[in-house]
């Protein structure tokens, strides 16, 4: 028992403190703010972020319920019974769907291969005799198996020979004789496997992480636990399909397994004959393996249960029969008729059954020599006619609709060259075009479902300060460009944190596209007046420029926390129940605060936009946390959890993620700034004299070298900012609108009408502002003229004048332009590094050891993608309110400091896989390509027996099933000629009969 913080009592008083502390600020809040509804909507979300944090502060005071420390191998041994029960779990619902058991397994008769493509006796059997086989059936692989001292062997068999379903088997059949803390099998599809790259153990350990995500949790500060069971012997590898691997590669993957061979790491590993004679050929013979090789049906054997599986029929004679009886008893007169020669391997025996599993089809057509003279003619036959018989009972069309539907999947894998059909790797079979640019256009899309709520007009006129369509297409169409170049070069290609050398990287690239983009903006902008976040623009080309900067940050930020560039699923870091129980008061207190905020403005009680905005975050993030911790499925992890650990993350991912961004940000700002100074010194060239002139009503003077004036009479009409605090008011004319009008929590903060009838651009050398005699002097308060900032309203002058008043030394457009860029770059800092800090404490692997299937994993990513998004947009948000509070509004931080936040958050939804499996989805349906339930069209496909389930993902129930749908059938393989002489591995005897 450990005391102080980590006691129960003192861990109930806090968690009644917090909870009471709030209830306390809350009532004041409605007592002291009630007449400022937004004030105080945001106050009440703020109340409830606090607490969440509170929670997250007691995780780090916590701990974990005090586990009991255990030695590193105790730690394996207990993650290899939580594992051994995922597998168990996963392959025994497979077996169910095959239909393994009804009535009975179909057994596949085996016999030793022959001798030169195994390793000599002596390796093998170790001096020890090797066991004869008893009946050479399948169960019999499992006891030869146990009884073999290296325990190694290699399964061949022809195509639908029954390799995968041995597998099967075989894992069902060790993991029933296994006791705690021993070898658990598991299947690796080696189709995936790339021998001349990755080495076997490393690729065993990141699927084995992949498939059961609390092994990827780091253990020793370097290897992954998956990778420690590894290592420990506890994992009994079954590589299925080594024929699946590239040609070129079979002799370099037998060396591979070789090398990477101890002696107490048992294995089974299938391949087709051909493929394995080619890679002992070419290679070399797997190290103390025995070889064996499974047989065709024989006619009896396939007949039996293609009889015992069919429907009984009543016959006049009133002897038991199916419809096979007939069929049977005609192929066994004709043993050598393509039907029966057909019916001699498992797969075909399985598709037969199928096709003909009720009266409705007979399977007297197999005898027609017009329709199937050759085998092949079967084979097509039956892999044609099974899809639709698996859908006959779902409706008219359901059949035709499967089978385009799975051909798109096929052709889609065939090019790929893999079997496996992952939900987070659908993006690939979207054009190249819409899966660089799908994320750009998804991060709006979900912001205007988060804003259409409070109202889609007030929301665009408060929140964007646009000023037509033009520049929200243009901002839209830079913002995608600029997820799109950001996808491509900022993201890391894996989930890796990244080294000095991808930091460098990403701070020239980022410098380099700035500094490009920034010259862009100051050659279709006029910066001579200066820059300041959230002015006017000429035009919608600056509007372009600035929208590609905008989310070309969000990449940054993401990059730097390590979101790879083709995501994988993430879960959340939940342990146990302790760990969900803090995710739940979170939930909880988030939830309701963000819907009274929310409400309010709904209501009518309050008329800001932010109010609803943060109202709604904050339920938003509320609800994915009480789902994601109310989600529990299967066995907790083996590996045990540590105190604080989610806190301890997000400090550590904070800190680094601030190092970073403050480098990149400050560096390609400054950059930045001194490319757009550069720009605006070029195009200013010289200009003419204006003083003691008349433009357009403007009268022009120069007092004395380096102060001038322009001047006018003429009305002038536009809208005032007031940021309050006495700061100087910047000025918008008449068909602009000011962001940000009314921000919660700065009462001051305004938007009035002005009319001016006296107005005087005064300068300094180069430097300009506005003194403005107001008709209506309640914006200003004050009888003298009102001094605004000038940039906004360059545009009321004539296009001589402005290069006229802004002529000045080239230190004055750096002074003007720099600064604002500068404060920007810390800015990057701050939220970059709590954009890193939230992403790498909330992407840890899960803590629920199962056998994650398809659906599983991808409504866990979902709920962590906003629970992810959620949390960014509120913790950027917080980081944003001193920003947002400075004063002044100095450089217009203010208005960025307000855009961050939301964007951040859809951006990190789009960003996520999921996210990349809705663009995908959205496609693929539109195009008529896949239906819209696209994973409830795929879990009935697997249902059915169509497909079959590879841990998160999808494979067609047979590689020669995907091949027939893909349209390129499967043509038999070459066989390899008898070889006289082994290949050439120097051991003596090697091609000596046995």
């Amino acid at each position: 028992m450990q005391g102080g913080w980590h006691s129960a009592r003192v861990r109930r008083r806090l968690g009644f403190a917090v909870c009471g502390g709030a209830l306390v600020a809350l009532a004041g809040v409605l007592r002291l703010w009630w007449r400022d509804a937004a004030t105080a909507g945001v106050m009440v979300s703020a109340i409830g972020a606090f607490v969440s944090v509170a929670a997250l502060v007691a995780d780090v005071l916590r701990g974990d319920a005090d586990p009991v420390p255990h030695s590193a191998d105790q730690d394996r041994r207990r993650a290899a019974d939580a594992l051994a029960e995922a597998v168990r779990e996963q392959w025994a619902a497979e077996a169910r769907l095959r239909r393994l058991q009804d009535p009975a397994p179909l057994d596949v008769a085996w016999a030793p291969a022959e001798r030169w493509l195994a390793d000599h006796p002596e390796n093998v059997r170790r001096a020890q005799a090797l066991p004869a086989p008893r009946g050479h059936r399948i169960e019999d692989v499992t006891r030869s198996f146990a009884a073999l001292p290296g325990r190694r062997l290699v399964v061949l068999g022809g195509p639908g020979a029954g390799k995968s379903v041995l597998a099967m088997r075989f894992v069902l059949g060790r993991l029933a004789a296994r006791r705690p803390g021993g070898p658990v099998p598991v299947i690796f599809p080696l189709a995936g496997w790339d021998p001349r790259r990755t080495a076997l153990r490393d690729w065993l350990a990141e699927q084995l992480a992949a498939e059961h995500r609390p092994l990827a949790a780091v253990v020793d500060g370097r290897h992954t636990l998956a990778r420690g069971l590894l290592d420990a012997g506890l994992v009994l590898p079954v590589l299925d399909g080594f024929d699946e691997l590239a040609r070129p590669a079979y002799g370099e993957a037998v060396r591979r397994i070789n090398a990477e061979l101890d002696d107490d790491l048992p294995l089974l590993l299938t391949s087709r004959a051909e493929a394995w004679a080619k890679a002992v050929t070419e290679g070399d013979v797997l190290t103390a393996a025995e070889v064996v090789e499974l047989q065709p049906l024989d006619p009896d054997r396939s007949g039996a249960h293609l009889e015992r599986t069919a429907r009984p029929l009543r016959s006049e004679d009133g002897e038991p029969c199916t419809v096979w009886t007939p069929v049977l008893r005609e192929l066994a007169a004709r043993p050598d008729a393509p039907a029966a020669r057909a019916l001699t391997t498992p797969l075909m025996v399985a598709l037969a059954r199928a096709v003909y599993g009720d009266t409705r089809r007979d399977p007297s057509e197999l005898l027609d020599p017009d329709r199937f003279p050759t085998v092949e003619a079967v084979e097509e036959h039956l892999l044609g006619a099974f899809v639709p018989a698996a859908f006959a009972d779902a409706g008219p069309s359901a059949g035709t609709d499967a089978v385009r539907r799975l051909t798109v999947l096929a052709r889609a894998l065939e090019r790929r060259g893999t079997g496996r059909l992952a939900w987070w790797e659908l993006e690939s079979m979207l054009p190249r075009a819409v899966s660089v640019l799908a994320p750009g256009l998804l991060a709006p899309a979900l912001l205007s479902l988060i804003v259409l709520p409070i109202s889609i007009a007030r929301a665009a006129n408060e929140l964007a300060g646009v000023e037509d369509l033009a520049s929200v297409l243009a901002t839209l169409a830079g913002q995608t460009l600029g997820f799109a170049f950001g996808e491509a070069f900022l993201l890391p290609s894996r989930d890796a944190p990244p080294d000095r050398r991808a930091l460098a990287r990403r701070t020239l690239i980022t410098a380099a596209v700035s500094s490009l983009l920034w010259a862009g903006f100051a050659w279709a902008d006029d910066l001579r007046f200066g820059f300041r976040f959230g002015a006017v623009t000429d035009g919608w080309v600056p509007d372009l420029f600035g929208g590609c900067l905008f989310s070309l940050l969000f990449t940054l930020f993401f990059g730097i926390a390590g979101l790879p560039r083709h995501p994988v699923p993430l879960g959340l870091p939940w342990n146990g129940g302790a760990g969900r129980a803090v995710a739940r008061i979170c939930g909880a207190v988030l939830l309701p605060a963000g819907l009274g905020a929310a409400g309010a403005v709904l209501a009518g009680w309050s008329g800001n936009a932010w109010t609803g905005l943060v109202g709604l975050t904050c339920a938003g993030a509320g609800a994915a946390l009480l789902v994601s911790a109310g989600r529990r499925s299967g066995q907790d992890s083996g590996h045990p959890a540590r105190a604080g650990r989610v806190a301890r993350r997000f400090t550590k991912g904070a800190v680094r993620g601030t190092a970073a961004a403050l480098l990149i940000g400050v560096t390609a700002c400054t950059a930045a700034g001194l490319t757009a100074a550069g720009v605006t010194i070029l195009k200013s060239g010289s200009t003419a004299d204006l003083s003691g002139r008349t433009i357009d009503g403007w009268s022009f003077t120069e007092r004395r070298p380096g102060l001038r004036t322009a001047t006018t009479d003429d009305e002038l009409r536009g809208t005032l900012l007031i940021p309050g605090n006495g700061a100087r008011p910047i000025a918008y004319p008449e068909g602009t609108r000011p962001p940000d009008c009314a921000i919660p929590l700065l009462r001051d903060r305004r938007c009035v009408p002005f009319t001016a009838r006296h107005t005087v651009f005064e300068s300094r050398d180069g430097a300009v502002v506005v003194r403005m005699d107001l008709e209506n002097r309640t914006a200003s308060r004050s009888p003298s003229p009102t001094t605004v900032y000038a940039a906004n309203l360059r545009s009321v002058l004539p296009e001589p004048a402005r290069g006229w008043l802004t002529a000045g030394p080239a230190s004055g457009v750096l002074g003007r332009c720099l600064p604002p860029l500068l404060a920007g770059g810390v800015l990057i800092g701050i939220v970059g590094g709590c954009v890193c800090g939230v992403y790498r404490a909330l992407s840890v692997p899960s803590d629920v050891m199962r056998a994650a299937g398809p659906g599983s994993s991808l409504r866990t990513d979902r709920t962590a993608s906003f629970t992810r998004g959620g949390m960014v947009a509120l913790l950027v948000a917080v980081v944003c309110v001193p920003v947002v509070a400075l004063p002044g509004d100095w450089g217009g931080l203010v208005h960025i400091g307000t855009q961050l936040w939301l964007p951040l958050g859809s951006a990190a939804l789009a960003l996520s896989a999921w996210g990349r499996f809705a663009v995908a989805r959205v496609w693929l349906a539109a195009t008529g390509r896949l239906p819209w339930r696209l994973m409830t069209f795929l879990e009935d496909a697997h249902r059915r027996g169509v497909l079959r389930q590879s841990g998160a993902g999808f494979e067609f129930r047979h590689r020669r099933l995907q091949s027939y749908l893909a349209g390129r059938g499967t043509a038999p393989e070459a066989a390899v000629p008898p070889q006289t002489t082994g290949p050439s591995r120097p051991r003596e005897a090697r091609n000596r009969p046995v």
